[in-house]
């Protein structure tokens, strides 16, 4: 049988954004650097567990994203969905 979770989203996910985006908090850069790419972050990321793999809802796997990144990395690690190069106009 498997084990029901609820939805991510509402208070629940709000409060646990809040707490990584505060538990990550750079008080020299004066905002929370994304996990991935340094940029602010607003999103909490579910890592290194995707929540589609099972990964719990917590602060031990949560990390600080913004939103370009997490949206993204998808349930994908971030290394499998680097796009290639945009080929180049001068043709």
């Amino acid at each position: 049988m498997v084990e029901q979770r609820p939805a991510w989203g509402g208070r629940r996910a709000q409060r646990l954004t809040a707490e990584v985006l505060a538990r990550d908090y750079d008080e020299q850069l004066g905002y929370t650097p994304c996990h991935w790419c340094g940029k602010p972050a607003t999103t909490f990321d579910h890592w290194p567990i995707a929540r589609t793999e099972g990964g719990p809802d917590t602060l031990e796997n949560g990390r600080s994203a913004c939103r370009p990144c997490n949206t993204a990395r998808g349930v994908a690690l971030w290394e499998q969905r680097r796009r290639p190069a945009l080929p180049s106009r001068r043709w």
